[in-house]
């Protein structure tokens, strides 16, 4: 949004009149002493706005908005029971352009700031532009509407535009997402949202979200006669054309006012292009763990090393990836190289670090035992995580006891193949009953050769299948020439409870049983790219991010069946 300098005119204050009825009005224009709205040939001059009644302005930076924008910064001043719009001695108004100066909130009475709704419009050629534009913009991830979004229209259709040029049109967005353009001329433009954090209408920083129209916006400027509705609506579809949106409507003169054919509604995805990845910091402080931690998640980070005997396992945490190592022979000093494009950053592991590690490691549980039990749902295999990587267990000194009686029962131990650190018990566990797991000293192995030297007690109460739910999912009428990604969620924030990936088909049906009950959504994501997870979008490559459908399923509730559908069409 263009700033605006305020400036408060050096006359008295006025007083606030005391007793008396609430007053509800807005202040009032006085047309008769005021510039003279809806002008034509318009040439720079002082604005002023007369009211009838003292006005204060309020946040004038956020509320009053100047469409085209202005090169310098105009000031907007209160003098008496005026406001008064100066423009820069340097400032140089468009040829025959329409100027909308929108003044939102920010002029109110001083008495219980009722706000005075005033549009000031004025037009440096011969008509006075009434082409409109409105629309929505929401975030392309979340599907929610954006706040405070500029919605932007270039004349210049060049794709550099939106780095290099201001909009000649623009509106902001409110609490729903929703925008409108008024006294737009006729023409084809270029249509872009901006969160514009630097608010100079560009998009030229990587933190700044954009969203674009696909294909240009096309504006006809014909004189329409008056027309039913019907003709409007058959006006209308008969301008559509495949490659750009065209609604024939019109640039009035100022005396005119025909009925005009439906505002065009314009709907645009909000999207923060993907960043380069890059490697933020690195910690080989401790032996064992090289801590990389990146900008982002590292999903496609490009990690090697040199192979030196030294075993080797990868962990991924939110932005971090943490390599644990070992040289089982000797201490040696190594290097870790991470690629990004051309460029590789090499990270030093020196020796020396291993005796001092030893000494003083404690091999246990990554967290630290409460004596709470643990709840399990039934079927499932109990995980117990541990501080660093496994590489064994001794089965005579592992026991799960069961129910009250402490009955020694053989489960199924093994160590998780894609979680180095968690050991799985598998047992066909029994609904409502207690256990208990012993893992007795020396029961389980790090990759350091280091045991457990005190033994560890984990109480366990496994559920009962009344208590949970079970859920028929279907996802209907897909794209059989299309990848999709499905997730199930019981909370938008947490990871997904279950995720599928499916491809060329049509339908796609589950049945999930043992479910703990919850509203669960659905969310469904077009995988265009078919890289198993969702891609955002890029200006540049004019490639829009991938779509996203939710559903919030019925409630599922205990000891339940809930048939689920939802319709893949976006």
């Amino acid at each position: 949004m263009l700033a605006l300098t305020l400036v408060l005119a050096g006359c008295a204050n006025p007083v606030l009149p005391v007793g008396g009825p609430k007053d509800l009005d807005p202040p009032k224009l006085k047309t008769e002493q005021s510039t003279r709205n809806f002008q034509t040939r318009f040439k720079k001059q002082d604005i002023v706005l007369a009211f009838d009644e003292w006005v204060e302005l309020r946040d004038v930076f956020t509320q009053v908005v100047i469409s085209p924008p202005l090169a310098k910064r105009p000031e907007i001043v209160r003098r008496k029971k005026t406001i008064q719009v100066l423009f820069d001695k340097d400032e140089v108004l468009r040829d025959s352009a329409t100027y909308v100066i929108n003044f939102g909130q920010a002029i109110r009475d001083i008495t219980e700031g009722n706000v005075a709704p005033i549009v000031f419009v004025f037009s440096t050629g011969d008509y006075i532009d009434s082409l409109s534009v409105e629309g929505q913009i929401a975030d392309a991830w979340t599907g929610k509407p954006v706040e405070k979004t500029l919605f932007m229209l270039y004349e210049n259709l060049a794709d550099s535009v939106v780095r290099k040029e201001r909009p000649f049109y623009f509106a902001m967005t409110d609490k729903e997402g929703k925008f409108k353009v008024n006294n737009v001329k006729s023409g084809t433009f270029k249509a872009v949202a901006l969160n514009d954090l630097n608010l100079n209408y560009r998009f030229d920083s990587d933190a700044e979200q954009i969203g674009f129209l696909d294909s240009n916006l096309v504006l006809s400027g014909e004189m329409l006669p008056d027309t039913t509705v019907a003709e409007q609506d058959t006006l209308q579809q008969d301008s559509l054309q495949s490659d750009s949106l065209v609604v024939k409507i019109d640039s009035l003169p100022a005396i005119a006012k025909p009925k005009l054919p439906p505002t065009p509604k314009v709907n645009l995805k909000l999207f923060a292009e993907e960043k380069p990845l890059f490697l933020r910091s690195k910690d080989v402080t401790k032996y064992g763990q090289v801590n990389l931690t990146f900008n982002q998640p590292p999903i496609e980070a490009k990690v090697s090393f040199d192979s030196l005997g030294q075993v080797v396992f990868f962990e991924n945490d939110k932005d971090t990836l943490r390599l644990w190592y070992n040289h089982p022979v000797q201490d040696t000093t190594w290097r870790v190289f991470v690629q990004r494009d051309t460029s590789v950053d090499t990270v030093l592991v020196k020796s020396g670090l291993r005796a001092g590690f030893l000494d003083v490691a404690k091999f246990t549980t990554a967290a630290k035992p409460t004596g709470q039990p643990q709840k399990l749902v039934p079927g499932q295999p109990f995980r117990l995580s541990f501080n660093y990587p496994l590489v064994g267990f001794e089965a005579t000194n592992l026991r799960l006891l069961e129910d009250t009686t402490k009955t020694i029962v053989t489960p199924k131990f093994s160590i998780d193949s894609l979680a180095k650190r968690t050991l799985a018990v598998k047992y066909p566990w029994k609904e409502g009953v207690g256990y208990e797991l012993q893992i007795l000293p020396g029961g389980v192995t790090s990759m350091y050769g280091l045991s457990n030297t005190d033994s560890i007690y984990q109480k366990i109460t496994v559920g009962q299948a009344k208590d949970l739910g079970t859920m028929m999912l279907k996802v209907t009428k897909l794209d059989t020439a299309k990848a999709y990604i499905i997730r199930l969620l019981e909370k938008p924030e947490s990871p997904p409870v279950k995720v599928w990936k499916v491809a060329d088909v049509a339908d796609f049906q589950v049945k999930l049983d043992l479910m703990p009950p919850a509203t669960y959504t659905v969310e469904l994501i077009e995988d265009l790219d078919r890289n198993g997870r969702w891609t955002t979008g890029s200006y540049d490559l004019h490639r829009q991010p991938e779509r996203v459908v939710r559903k919030t399923l019925e409630e599922l509730r205990a000891n339940w069946e809930l048939e689920a559908e939802v319709i893949g069409e976006f």
